[in-house]
């Protein structure tokens, strides 16, 4: 597992690796499974993957949403069919909550409704203010700004008459030994290559490529 901050050099480090061991790289960052989100989520262009198998990269339509037990049920299925062919899974990205999913289990938890979500997203006040009342310790691992997490914590409060539960151990991916190697650059160097990824996305044609986005809705 390859972590680290936006612009510190997962991806190229994966692909080097993943050439050096006899690897194939699985994604976990949220965007780049979107088909269409490109260069806004940086990802690493077909021609320079070295003809290394990237998986979970464009297997969902922007229109649809995805959950992290969606994420963590494909993600196992990919793990252990590319470990059952003698290969490595080299799994890089940046939504860490997806990558803990898979990792370490997830709690069963209600389908999302669609007509709750709509209450509580327009209710007013605070969000974060009324969680703190329902579920104080959910309300102290999601920031106030978050109103995704906050929507869904609600939701599982409301649908289930309790507090969200903790994770569920059974859910442990078996058999695997896992090794995590974390970037950390200083954060001069990474302001500079951010600012420089900035510029060279806008170029590209970012702009373009959100505008195709909304126009297919």
């Amino acid at each position: 597992v390859i972590v680290g901050p936006t612009g510190s050099g997962k991806s190229s480090l994966a692909i080097s690796f993943a050439s050096a061991v006899g690897g194939e790289i699985v994604n976990f960052d949220s965007v780049q499974l979107y088909r269409g989100f490109n260069i806004g989520s940086a990802k690493t262009p077909p021609k320079e993957r070295r003809n290394i198998p990237h998986h979970l990269f464009d297997v969902v339509d922007a229109q649809l949403g995805y959950s992290s037990g969606e994420y963590a049920r494909a993600a196992k299925s990919v793990v252990e069919e590319i470990s059952a062919r003698g290969r490595l899974p080299v799994m890089v990205g940046g939504t860490g909550f997806y990558l803990s999913s898979l990792l370490n289990g997830l709690p069963e938890l209600p389908q999302k409704d669609d007509d709750l979500r709509k209450r509580i997203e327009t209710r007013r006040g605070s969000l974060h203010a009324l969680l703190s009342r329902l579920d104080p310790q959910a309300a102290q691992r999601i920031h106030a700004n978050d109103r995704q997490k906050l929507i869904r914590a609600l939701e599982i409060r409301i649908l289930t008459g309790s507090p969200a539960p903790a994770p569920n151990q059974a859910g442990l991916l078996p058999g695997f030994r896992i090794t995590k190697i974390g970037l950390d650059p200083p954060r001069e160097h990474l302001v500079e290559r951010l600012e420089s990824r900035t510029r060279k996305m806008f170029n590209d044609g970012l702009l373009d490529e959100v505008r195709g986005l909304l126009a297919a809705g």
